[in-house]
């Protein structure tokens, strides 16, 4: 996913946050900013930012190549149900595989996905770690 830096700047609230579209319409809510609900069409929307606190439903372990993720092979990738009741896909991160379970607690953290080059542009997005609970 490389952008220029304007790109990247006007994309930049997709990649920082949770937004979730909400109709004002049929009350669904759907992952995403989006103008229109996908279920009704109506425009009636609202924006909420999630509160970035969910539970992994299910799990795989993927070893797709990109050319800007060899060095993170293989990823850990969830299906995540937030407390909203939205389900989003996102790279589990801060856990080894034998000590991930299904149903364990996720919230969103900010993570690095790549960067250019040396001195060139740090790409951030939205990554999830399990809760610790003591």
């Amino acid at each position: 996913m490389k952008l220029s830096v304007p790109q990247f700047w006007r994309v930049k609230e997709n990649q920082y946050k949770l937004i979730i579209t909400v109709c004002g319409e049929c009350g669904r809510k759907t992952m995403f900013k989006r103008p229109v609900c996908p279920h009704c069409g109506s425009s009636k929307v609202e924006y909420v930012e999630s509160t970035g606190v969910g539970v992994l439903e299910s799990f795989t372990k993927v070893y797709y190549k990109t050319n800007s993720s060899e060095d993170r092979l293989p990823e850990l990738v969830g299906v995540i149900r937030l407390s909203e009741g939205v389900r989003v896909i996102g790279e589990i991160v801060g856990v080894r595989e034998d000590e991930l379970r299904e149903d364990v607690k996720v919230e969103a953290v900010l993570r690095r996905y790549l960067s250019d080059d040396p001195y060139g542009v740090i790409y951030y997005g939205i990554k999830f770690k399990p809760v610790l609970t003591h």
